[in-house]
């Protein structure tokens, strides 16, 4: 049976990640308020507007930047879309956290992550009982994703797992103060919103799908500012939304904290997509 969560969160999170040399500007977040049932996003911006003038916007300064807004904002829920576990098999029999909390030890470089994950499943991609159930794109060591996971778990989730800094759901219990993390997948929500559709581009076609989206987003438990949108529709990669469907993905996470068929083993050892 369900339960509510003890402390339920007010703000709401939606960070589009990258581990891009460029991830100052490729990092977008969407902050949200909850009330009345909807989430509000009052904000939606690369990471770099939200620094200080005068820090370097190198990767690391970046990533820095970020585990500091999570460990520091404890009434709030963010979802990233960082794979938060690794399949079964590469996890050698440890558990969930042991895995993570190795993952530096294990992978010295998104390079050698890759090649250690696809040699030990015989160049196969496998992938998580949760990105098959929800439909994800790719595998966590995918060409196109292992730098993301790579210095997602490396740089953000191993070292708040460490600080013991947030509680990451299902796989950890809601902690009054603490922050909650989800993982989230834009390409998922959009799949099950029955709107996957090409909208990264400068084309023509993929600017008509932007509108699309937002224009669906309408129609939502979700409130955008105009300004968002507008900065969203216009923005040819897409972060802007993706980011925003982070943290609607991150506020239905939110409200289902107490649901106890979340505990199912896969999820327990590899982690879990909220869409």
């Amino acid at each position: 049976m369900s339960s509510p969560p003890a402390n339920p969160k007010t703000l709401v999170y939606g960070v589009d990640f990258s581990g891009s040399k460029t991830a100052c500007k490729k990092i977008w977040v969407s902050r949200g308020i909850v009330h009345n049932r909807t989430l509000h996003i009052d904000s939606c911006c690369p990471i770099s507007d939200l620094m200080p003038e005068s820090t370097s916007k190198g990767r690391d300064n970046c990533l820095s930047f970020l585990r500091n807004i999570i460990s520091t904002e404890e009434d709030a829920i963010f979802g990233l879309d960082i794979s938060m576990g690794l399949p079964e098999a590469l996890n050698n029999e440890q558990s969930w956290e042991s895995s993570i909390l190795n993952f530096s030890r294990n992978y010295i470089s998104p390079e050698d992550f890759r090649n250690k994950c696809r040699n030990s499943m015989g160049n196969k991609e496998i992938r998580r009982k949760t990105e098959i159930q929800k439909k994800a794109p790719f595998c966590v060591y995918n060409l196109r994703l292992y730098r993301q996971t790579y210095y997602g778990i490396r740089y953000i989730i191993e070292p708040l797992l460490k600080e013991q800094a947030v509680r990451i759901i299902p796989l950890q219990k809601p902690h009054p103060s603490k922050a909650l993390l989800a993982e989230t997948c834009p390409a998922c929500t959009l799949k099950r919103k029955g709107i996957y559709i090409p909208y990264k581009g400068k084309n023509k076609r993929e600017l008509e799908n932007r509108r699309t989206i937002l224009t669906s987003m309408n129609t939502w438990d979700l409130e955008i500012e105009d300004n968002i949108v507008a900065r969203a529709l216009v923005d040819p990669e897409g972060d802007a939304i993706d980011s925003i469907l982070a943290a609607y993905a991150a506020y239905h996470a939110l409200q289902r904290t107490g649901d106890e068929t979340l505990l199912k083993e896969e999820y327990i050892i590899e982690g879990m997509i909220y869409d």
